[in-house]
């Protein structure tokens, strides 16, 4: 019997082309990426690549980025690291996006979906060292990049920067934990240990430079030769990164990117709520379940744009009368739209969606509509009023505006807050109206157009509760080194017997911390450098704001701010929730109507 051995991968080239055909013909043959890279040696990040389409023409190295990197690093002055930065602008191998985004070490708007697991899984994978040391390394080093050069071979120069910069852009289409591993690993696998440290570093969007993003702007400014104000000013509308693509058009294109009514502008975001970001006297408004508009106004012309800059006037034909009523000339006003009853009352976001999609509905299909499905809008920030500029002025100044253009009745309601219990006290007359929660604003902050800041936060109630025990008692850092200040918590998979992680609880009132010191002292297993792990036997209520997809804790997700309810004395540790259910809550978090039960 003959044995016959598959072609090699130079062999399949010739045969096919060029990599991308060769790779092509082996998946339509029935492999899988990972069996590619196993079989013929393929890193598995070219594979997605080349799967996905993107073209790889450029072959500038990586390595010439981070020796810029490494330039800066060094630097100490802000004006040296500007000037080494507007050299890098000056590059005519690579495109002025790439540049930009290389700068700035950020590749995408999108999420990579990449945390500290992530990356710490990867370079275990890419490195052949064990997790556990990774993570020692971690604690000696406090930097992941700095544990991927270090444990990284020394190799030839292979990656390129397009090869770099599109690999960890595919990462925001990869759904599952494992492909990110394995794209990541590869990526590290093939750099050299100056490049690991430093694709980890954008991947975890910090390149630990010591500059800030106005430093990125002065620097394209002096490799162009236009006035760095300019650009600032085309950032605050477009965005950092649209901002500054616009310094090689020069000064006249940028000096037309101004504020004014039909030129949409980025809004600006909330994070979830953390009690310590809160500075008081703050402004607590009501969260509706409706979804982001922003109205431009000038004379007799409206626009409706939506988050994503989509022009709505054709569909909310109603809300272009409501504009009509505006005490203005001209400007532009930040709210939300939302669907109503017949008595003005508010409906599921999902009614919105009825009145909304699709975007061009006929003329019969939109009256249809606006029979069944009222809108109305709640306005809560204005940006511009006949030819001002307002996103400068605190929050507190631009509301006086926003009140004397804006009928009273399409203002969203709201209350200043002195302390955290009058906003505690305004959260709970929002739940018990049946409103998602409340939006926590800074008074005196500046409205920053397409930033996500912590002067707004977002506050709603926890999504559910998750019966589950604690398996770990994690020490300090700073002035708690040497003591207790989180709990790891863990559900069990009833058909492998096993229990899985799902995220560590602090903050603990001291009464509480007191009996858990005690129970995990009685309860001893073992140790390690990070804490005590303990005979699972307490069983805990935690509420959370949030799961998250992760690979940082075993069961793949994690409790978003977990907060511990109350103790369960009632219940044994075989009867805590299971993975199943942490999956369903994951799945159903994100939909609009209120679920029964699981």
């Amino acid at each position: 019997m003959t044995v016959v051995k598959p072609p090699t991968f130079k062999k399949l080239v010739q045969t096919y082309g060029s990599p991308k055909a060769a790779v092509q013909h082996l998946i339509e043959s029935g492999f899988t990426p990972e069996q590619i890279e196993w079989k013929w040696g393929v890193p598995y990040h070219l594979i997605r690549l080349f799967m996905a389409g993107v073209p790889l023409k450029n072959p500038a190295p990586f390595s010439s980025v981070v020796k810029v990197y490494e330039r800066l690093t060094v630097l100490r002055s802000k004006k040296g690291k500007e000037t080494e930065l507007a050299k890098f602008f000056q590059r005519e191998d690579l495109g002025l996006e790439i540049k930009t985004r290389l700068a700035l070490g950020n590749l995408t708007e999108e999420s990579l979906k990449v945390g500290p697991g992530t990356v710490e899984r990867a370079i275990s994978l890419a490195t052949g060292m064990a997790i556990r040391e990774v993570r020692k390394l971690l604690i000696d080093y406090g930097e992941h990049g700095e544990v991927a050069f270090l444990l990284k071979k020394p190799k030839k120069e292979e990656l390129t920067v397009e090869e770099v910069y599109e690999a960890i852009r595919l990462l925001t289409k990869m759904a599952r934990i494992m492909e990110r591993n394995l794209h990541i690993s590869s990526l590290l696998r093939v750099g050299t240990p100056e490049e690991a440290k430093y694709i980890v570093r954008l991947l975890l969007g910090d390149l630990k430079l010591g500059y800030y993003q106005r430093t990125v702007i002065r620097a394209a400014a002096k490799a162009y030769n236009v006035s760095p104000e300019l650009i600032e000013s085309a950032c605050a509308i477009l965005g950092l990164t649209d901002g500054i693509l616009l310094a090689q058009e020069g000064e006249l294109t940028l000096s037309t990117i101004k504020l004014r009514p039909g030129q949409f502008l980025k809004p600006q975001l909330a994070h979830l709520y953390e009690s310590d970001k809160v500075q008081y006297p703050v402004r607590g408004e009501f969260k509706l379940d409706g979804s982001r508009l922003q109205i431009h106004k000038w004379g007799t012309q409206t626009w409706l744009f939506s988050r994503r800059a989509v022009e709505k006037s054709p569909t909310l034909p109603e809300i272009v009368d409501i504009t009509k009523s505006f005490n203005a000339q001209s400007c532009i006003v930040d709210s939300e739209v939302v669907a109503i009853d017949e008595k003005g009352r508010f409906l599921p976001f999902q009614s919105l969606l009825e009145r909304t999609v699709p975007k061009k509905p006929s003329k019969e299909e939109l009256e249809r509509r606006k029979e069944k499905i009222r809108v109305t809008i709640r306005a809560f920030d204005i940006l511009f009023l006949n030819g001002r500029k307002l996103t400068d002025l605190p929050l507190s100044e631009r509301r006086k505006y926003l009140l004397e253009v804006v009928p009273a009745e399409y203002v969203v309601e709201g209350r200043d807050c002195e302390n955290e219990v009058d906003l505690m006290k305004f959260y709970e007359e929002a739940l018990r109206k049946g409103l998602e929660g409340i939006v926590v604003k800074n008074l005196n902050s500046i409205y920053e157009a397409g930033q996500r800041t912590y002067t707004w936060l977002k506050l709603k109630p926890e999504r559910d509760t998750i019966d589950c025990t604690i398996v770990k008692a994690l020490y300090g850092k700073g002035k708690r080194a040497g003591l207790y200040s989180s709990f790891l918590l863990a559900v069990r998979d009833p058909d492998k017997k096993r229990l899985y992680t799902i995220g560590k609880v602090s903050n603990l009132p001291e009464e509480t911390m007191d009996t858990l010191r005690g129970i995990v002292e009685q309860t001893k297993i073992s140790q390690d450098d990070e804490g005590i792990f303990v005979k699972p036997s307490v069983v805990v209520e935690a509420t959370y704001q949030e799961i998250q997809e992760t690979d940082k804790y075993t069961s793949g997700y994690a409790l978003r701010v977990p907060k511990v309810v109350r103790f369960r004395p009632d219940k044994k540790v075989e009867e805590i929730d299971n993975v199943g259910k942490l999956h369903k809550l994951y799945e159903m978090q994100y939909e609009r109507h209120p679920f029964q039960s699981l």
